[in-house]
């Protein structure tokens, strides 16, 4: 229904088993090493387990891709759970004659037809699925099979695949000399952001035969957030998502039609909404047993620098609007601005970040001032992104956008708010009158934040349709720091923590120094081109040239310099390429999320 609209020659998420969307993700690859080393190794039992949907059953039919010719396998989707007839079953599946036999006979002939595929130099191999669905009874005679087997090595390898029920009957006393026998046992996990985002990027580029970017950053962190990670889930979701994108005439998929259509998935809301409480319930009370509402963070304050000569703002004003969504998405579609604002991930290559893909706001006077630091939290990581949500779900949202500005303000020297801000518009409205510029990027991921290096506004989910407004200070080493979580001081957790609550989009929040134009461009003239000539000079991307007007030599500077940070090299001098220049010189020193070290 939905593939011509997306550009695609066939369904990307269709459940139906396909060797050609098959992606291994690092977990897989390792478990596959494991079973074709134990079966290299000739090992009696070969035990994997996992939660359904985790690709139990895809990494069966890789490990099949690469046995050769001489290995017969015989493969028990459904085994029955009497002794009896999953013997037959067995020798129905090696081809034998099972009618009218007796559980004798049945082995004999099994035995039989080892021997004979042993004297043949050929290796036999039995998958059971399902395995947990086995009574004991039955795995005990799965266990007698084993002593099928000559002098030197087994007639036979098992590889048991189910779900952790199996586990859970392995580790019984009752099946305690089949677990002695099992030498290789390995545990699936779902997959972790960045494979769940790899996973669907693979799928759509097999589908559409070229890369397809259809989901948005924050869409697939919240189709990770639903589904935890569950290839299965991943199918059924993202499937519910290119329909509902369809049905709406939305060509990109952002995670407002994620959550639109995760409503109609019943395991994926249940997978993270009942977890999600389950996790909200502890915090909260460990919250309160610490007192973490009252606990406060240490400041250290370091003026670099003083007045730099005249600084005045000649960038226009931020219209103020009610919420970060209506603002990111009124930005988005603005006509000066474009959609999308997104560096290259670690995990798919993506357009690199333009200047002119950016909501400006406005610069203006101002000092510079480290970042607010504070103690390490106690309880950084515990509970990875259920717990922060937890936090976000007991804080005031007003409270929390207050207490994120006031954290960016001190961070640039100024003074906090003489009052609670009545909305996020109040609060850009007051950053704008302190000349703190607002740049939103609609489709910001943490990368994106990073590689821009200055403290961000960040949308985190409280729960179901609940969002709150806190600022990201810090990024040290996979730990963030965010203020506007709690009471007062920096709260620092883990990185996966933010991406996995991450809403949609980010306000980077920075300030020119100087009286520059909104963009400088090729045949431009003045003092801006100067300062911009003499920056590249100084930090080594031009080596002459000052001259104040923008020729070709200093567009070939200027993309240099955008190539080093991972911009487009456009050779346009927009406020992302300012941010930066002002950032790499030592005279303004801005608050950045990672401390500079020793020269």
């Amino acid at each position: 229904m939905y593939t011509a609209f997306y550009g695609l020659r066939e369904k990307p998420f269709a459940l139906t088993p396909n060797p050609r969307f098959l992606y291994l993700a690092d977990a897989h690859r390792e478990a596959l090493a494991h079973l074709l080393y134990g079966l290299e190794q000739g090992e009696g039992f070969i035990v994997i387990s996992g939660e359904v949907g985790t690709g139990k059953t895809t990494l069966c039919r890789s490990l099949l891709e690469r046995l050769g010719g001489e290995t017969e396998v015989a493969i028990l989707f459904n085994p029955s759970r009497n002794p009896a007839e999953l013997l037959q079953s067995i020798n129905e599946e090696f081809g034998l004659p099972v009618e009218g036999r007796s559980r004798r006979q049945l082995l004999g002939a099994l035995n039989r037809f080892l021997l004979e595929k042993h004297g043949e130099g050929h290796r036999v191999v039995l998958i059971i699925d399902e395995a947990q669905n086995l009574s004991p009874g039955t795995l005990e005679q799965v266990r007698l099979l084993s002593n099928l087997e000559t002098a030197s090595s087994k007639l036979i390898q098992i590889i048991l695949l189910g779900q952790p029920e199996l586990d859970e009957k392995l580790d019984s006393d009752a099946l305690r000399q089949l677990r002695q026998r099992v030498t290789v046992r390995w545990r699936l996990e779902p997959l972790p952001l960045p494979d769940s985002i790899g996973y669907v990027r693979h799928r759509l580029q097999v589908a559409a035969g070229a890369e397809r970017d259809i989901f948005s950053s924050a869409a697939l962190r919240e189709i990770h957030r639903h589904t935890g990670g569950v290839p299965r889930l991943l199918n059924v979701l993202c499937d519910r998502a290119l329909l509902a994108g369809y049905a709406a005439g939305e060509h990109r998929v952002g995670p407002k039609l994620v959550r639109t259509a995760a409503r109609e998935v019943p395991d994926a809301s249940r997978t993270h909404t009942h977890r999600g409480l389950l996790y909200a319930v502890a915090a909260v009370g460990l919250v309160a047993a610490l007192g973490l509402g009252v606990m406060q963070g240490e400041r250290a304050r370091d003026r670099r620098g003083g007045d730099e000569g005249e600084k005045a703002s000649v960038m226009p004003a931020v219209s103020s609007r009610p919420d970060s969504a209506r603002m990111l998405a009124e930005a988005s579609s603005s006509g000066r601005e474009t959609a999308s604002a997104v560096l290259a991930s670690p995990v798919a290559s993506a357009p690199p970040l333009r200047d002119d893909e950016a909501w400006l706001g406005v610069p203006g006077e101002g000092g510079a001032r480290p970042l607010v630091t504070g103690d390490a939290d106690p309880l950084a990581g515990s509970g990875q992104g259920l717990f922060l949500a937890a936090l976000l779900a007991g804080q005031d949202a007003g409270r929390a956008v207050e207490l994120s500005v006031n954290a960016v303000l001190d961070s640039w020297g100024e003074p906090p708010l003489a009052d609670p801000p009545a909305s996020l518009q109040d609060a850009l409205r007051e950053l704008d009158a302190r000349g703190i510029a607002v740049t939103a990027l609609p489709d910001a991921d943490l990368e994106t934040v990073r590689r821009l290096g200055y403290p961000a506004l960040l949308p985190l989910q409280a729960g179901s349709e609940q969002t709150r407004i806190v600022a990201l200070v810090s990024l040290d080493r996979g730990i963030a720091g965010l203020t506007g979580v709690r009471a007062s001081g920096v709260l620092r957790v883990p990185e996966i923590a933010v991406e996995e609550q991450w809403g949609e989009g980010a306000f980077v929040l920075w300030r020119s120094y100087l009286e520059v134009p909104e963009f400088i461009v090729e045949g431009d003239r003045g003092a801006g081109v100067l300062w911009v000539q003499e920056a590249l000079v100084r930090l080594g991307f031009m080596k002459e040239g000052i001259s104040g007007r923008y020729g070709p030599n200093t567009v070939k500077g200027v993309e240099a310099f955008q190539r080093g940070h991972q911009l487009e090299p456009d050779g346009v001098v927009g406020p992302l390429t300012l941010m930066l220049l002002f950032a790499e010189l030592d005279e303004y020193a801005p608050p950045r999320l990672t401390a500079r070290g020793p020269e």
